[in-house]
């Protein structure tokens, strides 16, 4: 069983910003593989199917972000026996709008809820798809310009890169991590 986050806030005024874009992604996955996220668990909205073949569970941590280590730690103390089969999906300040990156283990990066995440479980050995969601350079307080919609022109970027998060996520499930890196951490999201 793999297990994939999607960290984001929840709440309509939160749903189109840039922070929910770990949200986002996992909902098109959802809704690609006709997993419907009812089930209500571990202060999460949870969905347990089948993609690529193998068996997942979909989670929407509603707890807001800076505290998505609450979720992550009752599921890897309930259900996930293996790390390897966890991959939280997130927003990155750092990364290109259109471009995804994937990572085995790593520091927070200033992503607050991978720092909830890090600080509960007392170790950063999991797998993390990080979504750019950088159009210009930022300085100072970051937080108002992620809790921002995409603008007007950035919004066919920021479907093509949830539609590579999508595809590196499949990727993973079905060739593995190494291949899934070296496939989409190079990659840039289409726009046509």
């Amino acid at each position: 069983m793999k297990f994939i986050v999607g960290l984001g806030n929840p709440g309509l005024e939160y749903a189109s910003t840039k922070h929910n874009v770990g949200f986002s992604v996992v909902k098109e996955l959802a809704k690609d593989n006709r997993i419907k996220l009812k089930e209500k668990r571990y202060a999460a909205l949870m969905g347990r199917g089948r993609m690529a073949g193998e068996e997942v569970t979909l989670v929407l941590p509603q707890t807001y972000m800076n505290r998505s280590g609450d979720t992550v730690g009752d599921l890897v103390r309930e259900e996930i026996k293996d790390m390897a089969d966890l991959i939280v999906v997130c927003d990155d300040i750092n990364l290109k709008l259109g471009r995804v990156r994937l990572k085995k283990r790593g520091s927070a990066g200033g992503q607050k809820g991978l720092e909830s995440i890090i600080s509960e479980l007392g170790r950063d050995d999991f797998a993390r798809l990080r979504v750019g969601i950088a159009t210009e350079v930022h300085k100072g307080d970051i937080t108002r310009y992620v809790l921002t919609p995409f603008k007007r022109r950035e919004r066919k970027n920021a479907a093509g890169a949830i539609a590579l998060a999508v595809d590196s996520l499949d990727c993973w499930i079905k060739k593995g991590m190494d291949e899934a890196m070296n496939k989409f951490n190079i990659r840039k999201a289409s726009t046509s």
